[in-house]
């Protein structure tokens, strides 16, 4: 299983935050500026790692641009998902990602059971997709939506291109959404001759509002 990385998730390595900015809990609206996640030790192939959470949200607008890293290694957003385990695992969550390659994924995790959002498929596996509103190539920019619409379901778009709509949320699930970039494995990567480096903003959100007490 993928292990998930942040302040919030700790497994055992110091997670790359990408913003820096108030607590979710005083904004309804939230933008930043870029920030760079980047990798350099072989320790960390093949897992993913993800922001600190971002709050409860009702949309969330992200740039994304990969400068270095291998080309299938994915990075998007992680949303609607259960609270995390007691020694802090992430196992019931959605997941939206794209590469470098101009494809995307689109995938409920359940307990390590893997559910493809886009062509239904009976091996428990996700697969990528090619699509033409996705921007090739390394340093790029390629915008991610993520949006819970009149009927209380997730549409997700890419460039403005609903690429998924109508996603059912989890059960007992929150709005929690985290931004998150993919390591490959050792054989995939160049590492440490050539880093992994993702950076990423949010150019525009709609969090919910909490009561401070």
């Amino acid at each position: 299983m993928k292990k998930v990385i942040s302040t919030l998730l700790a497994i055992g390595v110091t997670a790359f935050c990408f913003v820096s900015c108030g607590t979710t809990e005083e904004v309804s609206k939230l933008t930043t500026d870029w920030a760079v996640a980047e990798l350099r030790d072989q320790e960390n192939c093949g897992y993913f790692f993800t922001t600190p959470e971002l709050g409860q949200f009702d949309m969330i607008e992200s740039e994304f641009k990969k400068s270095a890293g291998y080309q299938k290694a994915a990075y998007g957003m992680i949303f609607g998902y259960s609270k995390p385990t007691s020694d802090g695992k992430l196992n019931n969550y959605i997941r939206f990602e794209i590469n470098t390659d101009g494809e995307y994924a689109c995938y409920k995790c359940m307990g390590g059971a893997y559910t493809d959002l886009v062509e239904e498929n009976n091996s428990g596996t996700a697969y990528f997709y090619e699509n033409g509103a996705i921007v090739k190539g390394y340093d790029q920019v390629n915008s991610i939506r993520v949006e819970k619409n009149s009927n209380g379901k997730w549409d997700v778009s890419c460039n403005g291109t609903k690429l998924i709509a109508n996603i059912a949320p989890i059960s007992k699930a929150t709005n929690g959404v985290m931004a998150f970039f993919s390591v490959g494995k050792k054989n995939e990567e160049k590492l440490p001759d050539e880093t992994v480096k993702v950076t990423y903003r949010i150019t525009d959100s709609k969090f919910h509002v909490e009561e401070k007490k």
